[in-house]
C-alpha cells in the first residue's frame, strides 16, 4: 500500500492513494489492516487520509535491523546494471563551483543505487574533444606561446580569453573551428598539443573529484569514443541522409539532430552517439543515467531518441536525463567559465571536511531539477539544515558513545516515550527517503531525512542526562539509542559522500 510520511503530529504515515485504486470506502480498508497487521500498526481514519500509527515493537525491530546489519532497512528492489555518465569537466579549462552538481549529484545517485544492491558504472566524460581544444591551441599558435611551458594557470587565462575573441573575431573562429576539425583527424601538431593539455588538465581535474569524495570507473572522455564514431555513423546511414552537406538523422522531435559538419568535423552529438553505442556493448547495462546541466535537457532526448531508433541499445534499456539546476550567486545568475571571474573550485573545495560537508548538503537540501542560489556562510552555519550541524550532531553522539565505555544492547519497547519514538519513526522514514530517492532521482528526501533524524536526537538529548542516568536498563536503553542515530547517520551520510569528523 503506498504511505508518504504523515504532516500530521501524533500520526507516522498516511495514504490516500489506497482510495483511488480500490471501490472500498477508507474506514473498511482500515479495518482490515487492522485485522491483519495489529502487530504492525494501527490505521484510522483522519483529515480524510488512512493513518498510520508504528508499533512500539514495529519501532525497535528497524533499530535492530539498522544495529545488527550496519545499514538502513531498505525496500527490496530487482537487480539491475546501472550505468552513470556525470562529472563532465572539461579540459583546458578551469573549474568552477557551477561545475559541483553534475559530479556531487551522480556520487550520491550512484551510491543510492548501490544502497539498493544495483551494480554500477560510472564514467566521468571529461569534455576534451569539441571547440573549445579549437579555441585553446588557435590562440597559443596565434600567440606563439610556449606550448612546453604552459601550465594550468596559463589555461585558465586562455580559455575565456580565447573564447572571448571568437565572439569578436570571425577569422579567428574560422581558424579554431578548421584546428578542431583537424585534431579530430589526429592531425600534427594539433594532436601532439591537445595531448600535452590533457595531461596538463587531468591532474588537476582528478585532483578535485578527489577532494569531493567523487569516485569512477573511468576517465574517459569524448575523444575516447573518437574510434567508434566511423562504426555507429555507418550503423545509423539507413536513417540519415544530408542537409545543405551535414549528415543529419531525423528522431522524431521536429529539429533533426545533426551527426557531423559539412566540413566532416564531428560534434558534441556524435561523440554522445559513439560513446552510448560503445559503452551498450561493453557493459549492456540495463539503464543508462546521464547528470548534467538542464540546458542539455532537449540534446538528451535527441540522443535517446537516436539512440533506440538507431538500435545502439537493447529494446528494454532503459534510458534517464536527470536535468539540474544551476548554482547561482547571490544576485541570481549562473557562473560560466568562458566568462571568467567565477568562484573557482579552490576557493570552495580546500580539503576542510567540514566546509565541503556545508558545500555539499546545501546543494543536497535543494530539489536536483532546481536552480538555487550559493551562500557559503549560510551553508556554514552551525545550526539549521546544514551539513555542520549534522557532522556537529554526529561527533557529539561519538563523544557520548566514547565516555559511555561498554554497554548492553537493549531496546526496550516499554521505554519508549514522545522522545525516543520521534527518533525511532525518524530512522524508518530516513529509509523511507530513500524508496523515494531512488523512485525520483532526487536526493533532497534523503537530506530532509537525515537533518529530521538528527534534531530529533538533539531534542531527546536535551532532555535527559544519558550518561548520569542511574536506572541500569534505563541507561542502556539510551546508549542503544545512540548507537542506533550514529549508524544511521553514518549510512545516510556516505551514501551523500560526505565525509565524517571525530571532532569539531
Amino acid at each position: 500500500m503506498p504511505v508518504s510520511v504523515s504532516e500530521f503530529d501524533g500520526v507516522d504515515f498516511q495514504c490516500n492513494e489506497c482510495l483511488k485504486r480500490f471501490d472500498l470506502d477508507a474506514q473498511t480498508i482500515a479495518d482490515r489492516f487492522n485485522k491483519d497487521n495489529a502487530d504492525f500498526a494501527k490505521a484510522f481514519i483522519k483529515n480524510k487520509f488512512i493513518n498510520f500509527i508504528l508499533s512500539n515493537k514495529t519501532l525497535t525491530d528497524a533499530a535492530h535491523f539498522i544495529l545488527r546489519e550496519k545499514k538502513l532497512p531498505l525496500a527490496a528492489v530487482k537487480p539491475q546494471k546501472v550505468f552513470f555518465d556525470y562529472g563532465g569537466a572539461n579540459i583546458a579549462k578551469a573549474m568552477h563551483i557551477g561545475h559541483l552538481r553534475s559530479a556531487i549529484i551522480g556520487e550520491a545517485l550512484k551510491r543510492l543505487f548501490e544502497d539498493f544492491g544495483h551494480t554500477t558504472v560510472s564514467d566521468v566524460y571529461l569534455g576534451d574533444w569539441g571547440l573549445q581544444m579549437g579555441l585553446v591551441i588557435a590562440y597559443l599558435l596565434e600567440n606563439k606561446l610556449d606550448i612546453d611551458g604552459i601550465t594550468l594557470n596559463d589555461l585558465n587565462e586562455i580559455y575565456p580569453a580565447a573564447s572571448k575573441l571568437k565572439d569578436e573575431s570571425e577569422r579567428f573562429y574560422n581558424l579554431a573551428s578548421d584546428i578542431t576539425a583537424r585534431l579530430q583527424k589526429l592531425e600534427q601538431p594539433y594532436y601532439g598539443i591537445w595531448e600535452r593539455l590533457r595531461k596538463i588538465s587531468l591532474t588537476d581535474i582528478r585532483k578535485n573529484y578527489e577532494l569531493l569524495n567523487c569516485t569512477f570507473d573511468y576517465y574517459n572522455g569524448e575523444s575516447s569514443y573518437q574510434k567508434y564514431t566511423a562504426e555507429v555513423l555507418e550503423k545509423l546511414r539507413p536513417y540519415t541522409n544530408l542537409s545543405d552537406g551535414a549528415l543529419i538523422i531525423e528522431v522524431g522531435l521536429n529539429v533533426p539532430m545533426i551527426l557531423q559538419k559539412r566540413n566532416g568535423g564531428n560534434l558534441y552529438a556524435t561523440s554522445d552517439v559513439a560513446a552510448i553505442y560503445a559503452r551498450a556493448g561493453e557493459f549492456t547495462p540495463d539503464r543508462f543515467i546521464y547528470i548534467t546541466d538542464s540546458r542539455q535537457a532537449f540534446h538528451f532526448k535527441q540522443l535517446f531518441s537516436c539512440a533506440k531508433i538507431g538500435k545502439l541499445v537493447g529494446k528494454d534499456t532503459e534510458l534517464t536525463h536527470i536535468p539540474y539546476g544551476s548554482i547561482n550567486d547571490k544576485d541570481g545568475r549562473p557562473f560560466k567559465t568562458r566568462e571568467g571571474g567565477t568562484i573557482k573550485f579552490s576557493d570552495v573545495i580546500t580539503g576542510d571536511k567540514i566546509q565541503l560537508a556545508a558545500v555539499k548538503f546545501a546543494d543536497f537540501i535543494n530539489n536536483v531539477r532546481k536552480d538555487y542560489i550559493f551562500d557559503l556562510d549560510k551553508a556554514t552555519m552551525n545550526e539549521g539544515k546544514t551539513g555542520v550541524y549534522l557532522l556537529y550532531t554526529l561527533v557529539r553522539i561519538k563523544s557520548i558513545l566514547s565516555k559511555a565505555g561498554k554497554f548492553d544492547i537493549d531496546l526496550d519497547a516499554n521505554l519508549i516515550d514522545d522522545d525516543t519514538r520521534k527518533i525511532f519513526t525518524s530512522i524508518i522514514k530516513l529509509a523511507e527517503s530513500y524508496t523515494i530517492a531512488l523512485n525520483t532521482l532526487t536526493l533532497n528526501n534523503i537530506a530532509d531525512g537525515i537533518y529530521d533524524l538528527a534534531a530529533a536526537f538533539s531534542s531527546f538529548y536535551a532532555n535527559r542526562k544519558i550518561l548520569k542516568e542511574e536506572d541500569g536498563g534505563r541507561r542502556n536503553f539510551y546508549l542503544s539509542i545512540c548507537l542506533a542515530v550514529k549508524t544511521a547517520l553514518e549510512f545516510g551520510l556516505k551514501t551523500l559522500a560526505i565525509t565524517f569528523v571525530d571532532k569539531m
